[in-house]
């Protein structure tokens, strides 16, 4: 290798490194922390879509005097808000209470909706951190090491004057588990993308569970149809009105369910809706994907509100027009692969939570007690 060849290589592993973390010391990192703490909130956002998302979500709360849409730490206080009005308040006590805690291991830590909305928001921030797109304060914060990130948070003035002993020890801990499965070399932009994929994969179980029930629905709708117009025996007739009435009670935005078109092609609907529930789309993208526009997966991967026990579940199922739907679904509900699923989306929402929310709850606290900001 000549001293050309030399020089251009230290070069891209310049460029590489400079890709790959921006911060060039503690200190660096956090600055870069502090001015994203500081960017207008809307600056996070991708448009008009992810506002009318996010509002309905938490826009309940973005008038309250704690909430100053005017800056990132400030935003944050919705989410605070949204969980202080769940009945799973959650403490930074550790993962492990927060899920010791839960009574039903087939339901998120929060509410379906504080859920989502953390969702939503590691989604926009993934989507600032993998494109060179404005405002480049969010992009370079989110380009450093998942180390440097952490680092700066636990050392910023604010944590230190602000976190309890105990509450740093419970920090330190939760820090070494999430290390353990990312490492602190990694840029953060893929840990982040590390924790949607592994939130998409568990929400996929339950997802494929909803596209189950909706073509069982969709089933029951053309039955429906043909009982109206007397074509159907009367014991059937009433094994589709039982069946409404079962899943109407498991999620009354059922209700209003549209027939959903048969392909005229098939003389069989049984087997046709069968077919269609069979074939699940397991078609969500890569979140770390290059190839992703901003906003590909806004609404796709939020969580329903729906009761996911098995007993729920094995009790519609039961009630099916279908004896081979009723198979498909019951296929499907098992008590282990539905409690590990939940655990993982409730593991990505806290880390979501404890990594982007957590933190910037503190330091609005502290930027108003010493007129900062």
């Amino acid at each position: 290798m000549n001293n050309e060849d030399r020089i251009l290589l230290t070069m891209e592993e310049r460029l590489e490194r400079s890709a790959r973390s921006l911060a060039a010391s503690p200190e660096a990192a956090a600055k870069l922390v502090e001015r994203f703490s500081r960017l207008p909130a809307f600056q996070v956002f991708f448009g008009k879509p992810d506002v009318d998302a996010m509002y309905g979500l938490t826009g309940e709360f973005w008038d309250y005097p704690a909430v100053d849409m005017g800056s990132y730490y400030g935003f944050t206080q919705t989410f605070r808000l949204a969980v202080e009005r769940d009945n799973n308040f959650f403490q930074l006590a550790s993962l492990g209470m927060a899920m010791a805690k839960k009574q039903d291991p087939y339901k998120p830590v929060w509410g379906v909706r504080m859920n989502n909305a953390i969702v939503l928001l590691g989604l926009m921030l993934l989507d600032h951190a993998k494109g060179r797109l404005r405002p480049k304060n969010i992009y370079h914060c989110m380009r450093m090491t998942l180390g440097q990130y952490l680092d700066a948070l636990a050392n910023l003035d604010f944590q230190k004057n602000e976190r309890q002993d105990s509450s740093r020890e419970e920090f330190q801990i939760w820090r070494e588990a999430l290390l353990k499965d990312y490492g602190g070399s990694t840029p953060l932009v893929k840990a982040l993308a590390g924790i949607l994929g592994r939130y998409i994969t568990a929400w996929q179980e339950f997802d494929h569970l909803d596209h189950i029930i909706r073509c069982i629905g969709a089933l029951s709708c053309y039955l429906e149809q043909e009982e109206a117009g007397r074509t159907l025996p009367p014991e059937e007739a009433d094994r589709v009105r039982h069946f409404r009435e079962a899943l109407c009670r498991y999620s009354p935005e059922l209700e209003g369910w549209e027939l959903v078109e048969m392909d005229k092609r098939y003389l069989d609907p049984c087997g046709y809706y069968f077919n269609l529930a069979y074939e699940y789309p397991d078609n969500v993208p890569d979140p770390g994907s290059k190839d992703i526009a901003p906003g590909t997966l806004r609404g796709q991967i939020f969580l329903s509100e729906r009761d996911y026990s098995p007993k729920s579940l094995l009790e519609l199922a039961a009630k099916s027009p279908s004896p081979d739907l009723q198979a498909l679904l019951e296929k499907y509900v098992c008590h282990e692969r539905l409690a590990s699923a939940m655990r993982e989306i409730n593991i990505a929402v806290i880390n979501l939570y404890v990594l982007f929310v957590e933190p910037y709850l503190q330091m609005g606290t502290y930027c108003r007690k010493n007129h900062l900001g």
